[in-house]
């Protein structure tokens, strides 16, 4: 049985077909100019003044909090420059998308159109991609409906006009408009989808809107029957207790926050699950972008003991309610509808067994600093060492072709 080899920094990776679930990208910032003037100025877009173009992106001084002692972070400086305008030239393209999609991997030369991201794909062997649109969060600063009705319009017609010639190797996210209201959102899913984009994209929660709310079965639904899979990617949304310490005291604070997000992933999991939506729409097929894999397994395992418990203890009266009245186990609608992003996670791959194969999809996260291009083909030879071939195309490869339909 063919197997990947136990990769060293010697070893020539083999040379496989890799689709990644996670990559990133976002419109010129020149888009923006669709949009009337009270809402263009509160998403990222160019200035013209007297001495030049300025990009400016007005959601940073919304995000983060200016006053901040810069020397606690040494990101702060750029995000208030950024939030003021910083002078660009307004036809370099890999400057504008390096900026917009956010900290590049230096050697790659992002781009907005399909060619140029082809020219990086091929350095690391990747065939296909999903495009999440890394500055959605940016756009959340509109909060008017029609505002958000305008730009998810402008967004996805820009995408679906720019990649229809190459939707069997990429596919474009759709932006919703979530400030809207959910039958906003459902209107824009059909029309988007319509236009061959895939998949409907939101953060991993929206606060006060939680998943497991009967008003969102329309949208549910309406991914279901069109075969549109549900893409949450991590995001600031979630409740951020490193955000009550101190910068300068939170050693590796950024770390501590990403360990946090994976984690509290399992949480919203279990809100589709418990809640009945996976159960009541069986099409509907959720994939958690960015987010990890490793925890999966744990999730699947405390999720089930504590629907049925070995033991013989009535679990229902602890906690004072009926757990569930699934079917199922908790961890059959897992394996059947949700789907896991991972760049790196060995864990994740040595309980492949335990969760599934179909759960697991790879993704490279390109181009962020993070990002494994374009050295995607030995990450993968490495934490793969030891696993029969076919499982491992079925995770980097087939998992992804079959859930964005790509024909690669």
């Amino acid at each position: 049985m063919s197997t990947a080899s136990d990769a060293t920094s010697t070893t020539v990776a083999k040379k496989r077909r890799l689709i990644t679930a996670d990559s990133h990208i976002t419109v010129p910032p020149q888009v923006a100019d669709g949009l009337p003037e009270k809402y263009r100025k509160q998403v990222p877009h160019l200035e013209r003044r007297a001495d030049g173009t300025y990009f400016v992106r007005p959601e940073f001084s919304l995000m983060y909090s200016l006053d901040t002692d810069e020397k606690t972070n040494a990101f702060i400086e750029q995000y208030k420059q950024m939030a003021a305008g910083v002078k660009v030239d307004p036809d370099d393209e890999t400057s504008l998308a390096r900026t917009l999609f956010g900290e590049s991997h230096q050697p790659s030369v992002p781009s907005f159109y399909p060619k140029g991201r082809l020219a990086d794909m091929e350095k690391d062997g990747v065939v296909a991609e999903v495009l999440l649109d890394g500055a959605s969060y940016a756009f959340s600063a509109i909060t008017e409906p029609d505002g958000a009705v305008a730009l998810s319009r402008l967004m996805n017609d820009w995408y679906a006009d720019t990649y229809k010639d190459y939707f069997g190797q990429f596919a474009p996210g759709i932006t919703l408009p979530i400030a809207a209201g959910i039958p906003a959102c459902v209107e824009e899913l059909v029309r988007a989808a319509g236009r061959g984009l895939r998949p409907a994209v939101l953060p991993e929660i929206i606060p006060g809107k939680p998943w497991y709310l009967r008003e969102w079965d329309p949208f549910w639904e309406a991914c279901a029957s069109l075969k549109v899979p549900l893409a949450l990617h991590c995001s600031l949304n979630q409740p951020a207790p490193w955000g009550m310490v101190k910068r300068e005291e939170n050693v590796a604070g950024p770390l501590n926050g990403w360990l946090g997000m994976g984690g509290g992933a399992a949480e919203f999991v279990a809100m589709f699950v418990n809640s009945g939506v996976l159960e009541r729409h069986p099409d509907l097929h959720v994939v958690f972008t960015e987010l990890h894999a490793g925890w999966l397994g744990w999730a699947m395992q405390a999720l089930d003991y504590y629907t049925v418990d070995p033991s013989g203890r009535e679990h229902s009266k602890f906690f004072h309610f009926p757990l569930t009245t699934l079917k199922e186990l908790p961890s059959y609608y897992i394996r059947r509808q949700i789907s896991c992003t991972f760049q790196w996670d060995p864990f994740a791959i040595k309980n492949r067994h335990e969760t599934g194969l179909d759960c697991l999809v790879w993704g490279n996260d390109y181009p962020h600093a993070e990002s494994t291009w374009p050295d995607s083909q030995t990450v993968v030879e490495k934490q793969f060492a030891g696993v029969p071939e076919a499982e491992i195309a079925k995770i980097v490869h087939d998992n992804a072709a079959k859930l964005y339909r790509f024909v690669v």
